[in-house]
């Protein structure tokens, strides 16, 4: 067959497939609480050397996480997220603890208003129809990956004083790779041409 005789790669037979994106609604900590989180994560690195730790730009509290999502439709649940009213409110981080078959040691304390935060942003993904992980929510901050199954059995114990967190309204984030590592940045809206 000749070069006329071939489809074009712009026809609708051969479109590439839209770009995705892997990301998560979260909310990110205002700048005393992130200073705390990033001393908390260096003084459980050096109980855990051969953890990873998080970067301190990456410290943030997963509220709904999503994975793979077309780019258009990331930028639609941005620009939702950016509708919501979200009343600010203050959360308490009072433990240390681990995910031990995650091999996850973590910050978090309990807080209701957090709990009604992440219950609305789950709503909002379904009435977009959009899929996450169904977990149950449970407020916590990842400060080190990798940390050993036994030492994260004895990882628990209490924040005194407990770290406050003023949170603001969540973001959808997207978790982008490059030659630095992982980082965690915020999908810009739909219509948003900054």
């Amino acid at each position: 067959m000749g070069p006329r005789g071939r489809a074009s790669a712009a026809s609708p037979d051969h479109a590439s497939p839209p770009s995705t994106i892997r990301c998560f609604v979260a909310l990110q900590p205002d700048q005393g609480a992130l200073q705390w989180l990033d001393r908390l994560a260096g003084e459980q690195h050096a109980r855990f050397p051969a953890a990873r730790r998080t970067r301190r730009e990456n410290l943030h509290l997963t509220l709904a996480f999503i994975g793979a999502l077309e780019a258009d439709r990331a930028r639609e649940v941005a620009a939702r997220l950016a509708t919501e009213a979200c009343m600010p409110f203050d959360w308490s981080l009072d433990a240390v603890g681990a995910f031990g078959g995650a091999r996850v040691l973590w910050a978090g304390g309990a807080n209701p208003q957090l709990d009604a935060l992440a219950a609305r942003a789950r709503r909002l993904l379904d009435e977009l129809d959009v899929r996450y992980d169904r977990k149950p929510f449970v407020a916590h901050v990842t400060l080190l990956r990798n940390v050993p199954r036994d030492a994260a059995r004895h990882a628990a114990r209490r924040l005194e004083p407990p770290i406050l967190w003023h949170a603001r309204a969540p973001v959808l984030l997207e978790s982008r790779t490059d030659a630095n590592g992982v980082r965690y940045l915020p999908v810009a809206p739909q219509g948003d041409n900054a």
